[in-house]
Parts: C-alpha cells; structure tokens; sequence
C-alpha cells in the first residue's frame, strides 16, 4: 500500500490508545443500546400492571445505570479520541514540515500549493482517522455482536437482521463509494486549485490593482468557486438521498421486527415484553451505522489529499537520495579565509529537460567581490543555492578552500549568509529577530550591528525599544528598514562569504543608494557575491559575471567592460540615465 508510511506508523504508535477508543466507542453504543432495551421492557411490562413496582424495580436502575454510562462513555471517548487524533496532527505537520523545508530550495512548488498540503490536506488526513478508519471499525465490530447478541433469542431473526444491517453497514458504504468517487476526486482537486488561486491573488494583489486587471482575476476566481460551488450541492444532494435511502432501509427493519416478533410472539417462542425492547434497539443501532456510508464516501477525497502528500515525500526521498551519495564531512579549512572555486558546473531541475546552468567556472577568493548579472530567468539564484550546497550540480562541483561544498554542507551556515530581497521577519521582538543569527551575541554586540546598519536611534526610540513586536514579516517598519534590519542579523552571523540576492529590489531610488552605501561599508572585509539586474553600483566590484541562458555571456572588471563591451554599455547607461547625457 503506498499510502502506508502517513496510516500504519501511527497506528502501530499509539495502538493502546487506538484500542481504547474502540472499546469506549462501543460501550457507548452498547450503553445507548442497553437504554434503549431496558427502556422498551420497563414500559411493555409497566403496561402490564405488575402487582408490585419490586418487579419491575431492577429495570428502573438499569434505565439510570445506562443513561448515566451512556453520556460517562461518550464523555471518554470524545476525550480520548480528540487527544489521539491532535497527537497524530501535530506529528504529521512537523513531518510534513520537515519535507517542506528541504524543497524550497530544490523544487518549484507554489505558495497556494503547500498551503493547500498544510491546511487542507493535513485536516483531511485528520478525519480519516477520526471519521472514516475508526467509525467503520468500530461498526464492523457491532455489526457481529449484535448479530451475535440476536442469535441468543432467535437464529432466524439473527439472520433476518443481519441483512438489513449488511445493507447499512457494507452494500450502501461500497455504492455510495463507487457512485461518488470520481465527483469526490474532482471536489478535492478543485479546492486545492482554488487555494492556490487564492495565494496568488493575495500575494499579488499590488501587480493586479496596478495592472488594471483585478476584474479579470475576480472573474477567474469566480468561475473557480461557482464550480466548486456545484461540485459542493451535488455531493449534499446526493448525502440527501442516501441519508433517505438509509431510512427507509431502517424503517423496513423496523417494520419486519414488528412482524417477525408478532410471529414470535404468536409461536410463543418470544416473550410480548421483549418486542417494544428490540425495535427501540433499533434507533442507536442505526445511529452509529448509517454515517459509514458517508465516511467510505470520502476515501477518494482522502486518496487525493494522500497523493499530493505522498508526491512531497517522493521529492523529498529524491532530494535526500542524492545527498546520501555524498559523504558528509567536518570543514577542515580556515573559518576566517575561504576560497570559493566552481568547476564546470552544470545543473537542471529534476522535472526539466534543459539545463539552468550550464559549464560554469569562476573563483572568488577571500575579500574579493563579484557580480551577477542577468535577466529574470537566466540563472542567478540557482548559482546562489549551488554555491550555499542547497542544489548539488548535475555536473561539476563547487568548493569551499578545496572541500565540496556538498560534503560539508553542514557547515555551510557557518561560512556564507544570505541578505534576499525579502528577508522573512518573525512576529516576535527585534532583538529576537537578531539573534537568530548568532544566540550567543551580546546585548552589546545586537546594539553594536545595529549601530553599523544606523538601525540604533530608531529602535531605541520605539516604545519597548528593542522588545518592541517587529509584526506579521516585519510589517511594523519600511522596506529599507527591514533590509538593514536583514543585514544586521548577517553581521551577526560573522561568515567570511555575504551572497545579496537582490537585496535593493522594490525599493526606491534613495533607499537603494543609502542601503548599498550601508553594505559595502559594513561588509568592506567580507566575500561579496551579489547577484542583480541592474548596474547601480557596479564600479565598487572586482568582476562581474554576466549570465544569459545560463552561461557566462560577458566577463571583466567595472571599467574593463565599459571601454570595450557595447551591450554593457547600454546596459550602464539605462541605470544611469543622467551620467549618459
């Protein structure tokens, strides 16, 4: 079953508790079914007139008895059962993070894509086990005994009931299972496709307004959701009639109880007081079988959410595949002076055909700062992850003072850090921001960076200074501020080797020249490599590196390019429109 490493492990985990459900579930049942019996007795032989209420005196306990069980029962199961089920949830999100995380770097999963793993598909793997495994075991298991129980009082009857229960308990689950599936299968896939329509409007709201093209994403989104919309209606419909299809199935028990017990009744072979007591067992009886039918109705709904699940997990094993085939290795080099060589390096992505990169070979050493320039697509932040051993080449290596990057991976953090264009900012404190980096820094080493980056008066001025809540990604202060924020906590992290990967994106043109002044200032002793797609401050670079498809389209120093490369030339004098005239 290839399903079975996200069902079996947990089952075999918490077998105990698995078991205790069951048994509470179906004292419960048995609780509410005991009522129900003792109940239509007390009343048939109340109706008789006993001479004394001695004689009908034990039923009446046995009525409080099981009513007072009944709800003690159902108490613990839903106590136990909801402990068990968050037990599984919160295990299978930390897997499924850990299987996330590793891909982002490796894969081109979407934003709405892994939200929909994460919320929808992990809650719907939350009801398999709660609404559909242990339901249906359980009914399985009080399907026998009260065929069992019944056989007690009459063989006949046993098995009379026994094929209304067999319709509720196997043939309606398996049609409804086999009529629905495909609607089932497409519900789900369309609210994934919706989740993912929703993230990216969210995301992109800003290029939609400005675009002018919201009423076209709102007509999609639409179109999406009244779709799913009917897929929705037409499952309800369906559960309509098969909840009355249900009914009537047990309305004939009950009237062929009432006759076959009138029979009984008639042969002498069944007391009269017994008759109202075996229809009333009837109604928690049906009750705890009729929702099996909607519970294997939703297998193709969990079967999708397992794939996309399960898809994650085939990428993951992928991914770690090729770095079980490559050794793991302490650092041996210097810490303070790292030599960073590429080697013929090539790579593609698992799912494509063309390479990103292809044949790269340059050296960075120490101190020395480099440029990458390109258009959207042609490379650059692929290099980057090769360089940080995220992506190991297809071809090639990439080493850091002679030791591949790939096996000593470990202590890559160490060596490089990473100033993006859109550093994430925790909801949490400023100095707790910072001091991801580096735990071990000083309340005067935090308020020392910040001083570098001129964060220090504007933190400090705020009203619990740097306790104050930075906000959902930082949203408490400006880009610019979030990006000197972002490059503190890499002074923090005191690696030889910064990567900018477009760190001035987005911001304007003030804010971009006051940060690059910022980073070339603090970052003076440090590796540069910086990748970019335009010019703004490339004269206070040693190379730059010009990727198109790929390869390495024009190489040289700032001044070298701009005596002798055309294209180059143009390029500078877009970025500087007023130096060109």
């Amino acid at each position: 079953m290839k399903y079975k490493s996200w069902i079996w492990p947990y089952f075999k985990t918490y077998k105990y508790r698995i078991f205790s459900i069951l048994l509470l579930s179906l004292l419960t049942i048995g609780s509410a079914c005991a009522l129900m019996f003792t109940s239509g007795y007390l009343i048939s032989a109340s109706s008789l007139r006993p001479e004394t209420i001695l004689l009908v005196y034990v039923p009446i306990v046995l009525v409080r008895t099981f009513g007072l069980s009944r709800a003690a029962f159902r108490y613990a199961e839903r106590l136990v059962s909801h402990d068990f089920i968050l037990r599984i949830l919160a295990k299978m999100r930390t897997r499924l993070y850990h299987l996330i995380e590793p891909l982002v770097a490796t894969s081109r999963y979407r934003t709405g894509d892994v939200l929909a793993v994460l919320a929808e598909d992990i809650e719907s793997l939350q009801d398999l086990f709660l609404r559909t495994i242990l339901p249906t075991i359980s009914a399985v298991i009080l399907y026998v005994i009260s065929i069992v129980a019944l056989g007690f009082f009459s063989l006949k009857f046993a098995c009379l009931i026994a094929i209304y229960l067999f319709l509720l308990v196997v043939v309606m689950p398996l049609f409804s299972l086999w009529h629905m599936k495909a609607a089932n299968q497409r519900y789900k896939s369309s609210k994934a496709q919706l989740y993912a329509k929703v993230t990216d409007g969210f995301l992109g709201v800003a290029d939609w307004v400005l675009s002018g093209q919201q009423q076209s994403f709102f007509h999609s989104y639409n179109k999406t959701e009244d779709e799913l919309d009917r897929m929705d209606r037409k499952l309800k419909l369906w559960t309509y009639y098969r909840e009355l299809i249900g009914q009537f199935i047990v309305a004939g028990l009950i009237v062929t109880m009432i006759w076959f017990g009138a029979s009984l009744f008639a042969d002498k072979e069944l007391a009269g007081v017994f008759i109202a007591a075996f229809i009333l067992v009837v109604f928690p009886l049906s009750e705890a079988l009729l929702p099996v039918s909607n519970a294997v109705e939703k297998i193709p709904q969990f079967e999708e959410s397992l794939n996309r699940v399960q898809e994650m997990e085939n990428n993951w094993e992928s991914v770690n595949e090729k770095k079980k085939h490559t050794l793991s290795l302490p650092y041996k080099g210097s810490w303070d002076s790292v030599s960073l060589k590429v080697e013929h390096v090539s790579f593609r992505y698992s799912n494509e055909e063309e390479s990103v990169i292809h044949d790269l070979s340059f050296q960075v050493e120490q101190g020395k700062k480099i440029a990458i320039l390109g258009k959207s697509g042609a490379g650059k932040s692929t290099l980057l992850k090769l360089l940080q051993g995220s992506l190991l080449p297809t071809e090639g290596t990439v080493q850091l003072n002679g030791q591949s990057v790939a096996e000593v991976r470990e202590d890559v953090p160490k060596l490089i850090s990473v100033l993006n264009q859109n550093p994430y900012l925790f909801n949490t404190s400023v100095a707790n921001n910072l001091l991801l980096a580096n735990e071990e820094a000083t309340k005067e080493e935090v308020i020392e960076a910040m001083k570098q980056v001129n964060m220090h008066s504007l933190v400090k001025g705020l009203h619990q200074g740097y306790q104050t809540s930075m906000l959902e990604t930082g949203q408490r202060f400006s880009g610019g501020e979030r990006q000197r924020i972002a490059l503190a906590r890499v002074l923090l992290q005191r690696t030889p080797i910064v990567m900018l990967d477009e760190p001035t994106a987005g911001l304007d043109t003030v804010t971009e020249k006051s940060l690059l002044s910022t980073i070339f200032e603090t970052l003076h002793d440090k590796t540069l490599i910086w990748v970019t797609h335009n010019l703004v401050g490339m004269e206070k670079m040693d190379e730059i590196l010009f990727l198109q498809d790929g390869k390495i389209a024009i190489r040289g120093t700032h001044e070298e390019l701009l005596a002798t490369n055309s294209h180059y030339q143009k390029l500078y004098e877009l970025d500087h429109p007023v130096k060109s005239l």
